[in-house]
């Protein structure tokens, strides 16, 4: 018997697809609209070190919370001197630290979410 095994963008697509079937729940969003606005793989390159698994779980969720893919990927992705000259992404290396990231865009969307 042969066992089939998802590939990294299958993986990231479908996680793509419950993220907005999860929004559509919460805040009535058209799930078709935001998987469609939601790319399935990140289209900047990705930090070596951190999975693409994660970089996207990070993207995805600093997407929502900013509104607008290009402030989110900058602010995952310049240096902050506040961070010893590292950016989000460089500090998410370290899977503790990404949790906290993660946690953290978690509760900001969970703010906005609850305000609109």
């Amino acid at each position: 018997m042969m066992v089939m095994v998802d590939s990294e963008p299958d993986r990231e697509a479908k996680l793509a697809e419950i993220v907005a079937k999860i929004r559509h729940i919460l805040v009535g969003d058209d799930p078709q609209d935001i998987a469609e606005a939601v790319p399935p793989e990140p289209q900047k390159p990705v930090v070596t070190g951190i999975s693409v698994a994660r970089a996207h779980r990070l993207t995805l969720l600093a997407n929502h919370v900013f509104g607008d893919e290009d402030k989110a990927c900058i602010w995952l992705t310049e240096p902050q001197e506040r961070f010893g000259g590292k950016s989000l992404m460089q500090l998410a290396e370290n899977p503790a630290v990404a949790d906290h990231i993660e946690e953290a865009l978690r509760r900001i969307h969970e703010e906005q979410i609850f305000k609109d």
